[in-house]
């Protein structure tokens, strides 16, 4: 190749260099750097007109093509006034097809038509994806994509928590459709700081006692309906008991009189709670969680799991629906069926056979660090740093990163950035890659619809990328406002519209 440019200055990673060849010159580029023994990889990052027409540029360091081969990574760095040049088709197959015995591709390479962008799929999946885009930019049909690729795998296991019910229909009969708000799932299943989050309001005076006193009753409850486990049970152990016995308790300390005729030391302080336990424990949204029919004994858990996973059905994916949950326990809901994920695998023996990628969609709503609920976003922490060891990846979905726990983002190996338009969520993403990368993050404003900007261990360069179309299409499309209006719509069943809302479960 002929030389189109030379190295001005090395800063770190990163090199400035000059070119009169701007016609061959794109931000996202790649550039070559002679060394006696090697060529240098770089990415271009930026480009400005210099004095007399020249072209400067910057350009991240990313690897090296040294004895036939291209590797990730240089401990060698460039000298100023070292030739730059434009690789060969060749050497951009050498890079490129690196992961290619995997014939894994989440799309073609927005910049190189007709090449793939093959990636490593055990890297991807085994270590923590974050896949964040504004509304609009095709991140619901991203995510489809992404796990279509893998659903028809025969040992495939991924369980998606999907708030709006987009993903139902998204992968025909590969998926086990599990409404919650019609499924049981049973509210004894939950640890006891799920039981707090559903039934004591923090901002209470008496919430402190609240808490001493539920835990007591209910620890002595599991342990008098559960003899055979007696001694190993503590409050947060997943079998049976009665939320008749947490009424009745509380309600006698509320009302309690000693035999001198004073009041008791709780007298009057568990009104509101009871108030609050009655109002949920008879709402009709809510007999999915407190009236179990199905799952009414210990013994029963294990057939819970087995049709909450899809393990009696064979399926590859899981989609829970939690569209017709009420929104007050969908904190508490998050928190429980990620939790019983994590706990499902590390107590499972043979966890190695049976790796598991839990999906948070619209993680936003429940690993909000700001939000009131924080018992979603203590178990997920978990979950993404202990996971990897018991076979648990996540994806974590979003389209507001920023209010996304920081403590969970951090945690991803891998990115699919989509379009971000609002400059927060910018520089948060920006803040949680390697600084070698953040300059290409500029480029997200400008991405289309259905590309991303793929970083981290599973890609050999950080490359945009157009994201194969999904088949068939999650439920996300926009709805074409214009196009509707401009023509005369049909009339409104105004009796099926009141029918179902009153007849909705939340």
């Amino acid at each position: 190749m002929e030389p189109t440019g030379k190295v001005v200055a090395v800063r770190g990673a990163t090199v400035l260099g000059e070119t009169s060849t701007a016609d061959r010159f794109s931000v996202g580029s790649y550039i070559t750097i002679i060394m006696p023994e090697s060529k240098i990889l770089g990415v271009i990052s930026s480009l400005e007109l210099g004095p007399g027409g020249v072209i400067r540029f910057s350009a991240n360091l990313f690897g090296k093509f040294d004895s036939g081969r291209f590797q990730r990574g240089t401990e060698e760095l460039p000298y100023p006034g070292a030739v730059v040049e434009i690789p060969s088709e060749s050497e951009l197959d050498l890079i490129f097809n690196t992961h290619r015995r995997f014939d894994f591709a989440l799309g073609e390479m927005s910049l190189l038509k007709g090449k793939k962008n093959y990636i490593d799929p055990d890297k991807f999946f085994s270590r923590h994806i974050a896949v964040v885009g504004a509304t609009g930019s095709g991140k619901s049909c991203a995510v489809a994509s992404i796990l279509q690729k893998v659903a028809r795998l025969p040992g495939a296991r991924i369980i998606l928590l999907d708030l709006h019910d987009e993903y139902g229909d998204a992968f025909g009969d590969l998926a086990e459709r599990i409404n919650i708000g019609e499924f049981e799932l049973p509210y004894w299943a939950m640890n006891f700081d799920e039981l707090l989050e559903t039934f004591i309001d923090p901002d209470d005076p008496a919430a402190r006692s609240e808490s001493v006193v539920m835990s007591e009753i209910v620890l002595n409850s599991k342990r008098a309906k559960n003899l055979a486990y007696k001694d190993s049970i503590t409050v947060d152990s997943p079998v049976y008991f009665d939320l008749t016995d947490v009424k009745v308790k509380m309600q006698s300390l509320d009302t309690e009189r000693l035999p001198n005729g004073k009041e008791g030391p709780f007298y009057g302080d568990f009104t509101r709670f009871l108030f609050k336990f009655d109002t949920k424990v008879n709402d009709k949204r809510f007999e999915f969680l407190f009236k179990p029919k199905r799952f009414r004994t210990s013994e029963t858990f294990s057939q819970f799991l087995e049709l909450l996973f899809g393990l009696k059905s064979g399926k590859s994916v899981v989609v829970l629906n939690l569209s017709n949950v009420p929104p007050e326990v969908i904190n508490a809901l998050a928190s429980l069926l990620a939790r019983l994920v994590f706990d499902f695998n590390m107590w499972n023996p043979f966890r190695a056979n049976l790796p598991i990628l839990l999906v948070l969609e619209e993680a936003h709503n429940y690993l909000n660090v700001r939000g009131a609920s924080q018992t979603a976003r203590r178990t997920i922490e978990r979950v993404v740093k202990e996971g990897r060891k018991y076979g648990i990846s996540c994806m974590i979905v979003s389209q507001r990163p920023t209010d996304v726990a920081e403590s969970v983002l951090s945690q991803c190996s891998n990115f699919v950035a989509m379009r971000l338009s609002n400059p927060d969520d910018q520089a948060y993403i920006a803040k949680l890659v390697p600084e070698s990368m953040g300059d290409l993050l500029d480029v997200i404003p400008a991405l289309k619809q259905g590309e991303g900007l793929l970083l981290g261990d599973a890609s050999i360069l950080p490359l945009r990328t157009k994201i194969d179309p999904p088949n068939p299409f999650p439920k996300s499309k926009d709805v074409d406002f214009f196009t509707k209006w401009s023509i005369l719509p049909p009339a409104v069943d105004l009796q099926n519209v009141v029918e179902r809302w009153r007849k909705i479960n939340y």
